[in-house]
């Protein structure tokens, strides 16, 4: 979707969330944009106007270095996730029984 097909809906302000929505980045991405940048935009707190949004999106490329991408190697070949649920869960499992043997001693 191409900003100039988007719409923005008829509203006066926007929550963070509505905003990333728009905007297609996450509120954590977005946060860590506007503190990289030493950028502030909305009223710093839960709340966008139209123009605001209006701003993002013409932003809206640099936002890129801030997307986090899902490493290749953590897909398998039918773009799934490689390691299953028990795997994942035995695995850290292992981790805090190290953890707590560390911490005993």
């Amino acid at each position: 979707m191409t900003n100039a097909n988007l719409s923005i809906p008829a509203k006066r302000y926007f929550t963070l969330d509505e905003v990333c929505q728009l905007v297609q980045i996450s509120p954590e991405e977005f946060t860590q944009w506007q503190y990289e940048n030493g950028v502030v935009i909305g009223y710093g707190g839960n709340r966008y106007t139209r123009s605001d949004v209006v701003k993002l999106l013409k932003l809206k490329d640099t936002f890129s270095p801030y997307a986090e991408e899902q490493p290749q190697e953590a897909l398998d070949a039918n773009g799934q996730p490689a390691a299953d649920t028990d795997e994942i869960r035995q695995g850290l499992k292992n981790v805090l029984a190290g953890l707590e043997t560390v911490l005993v001693k």
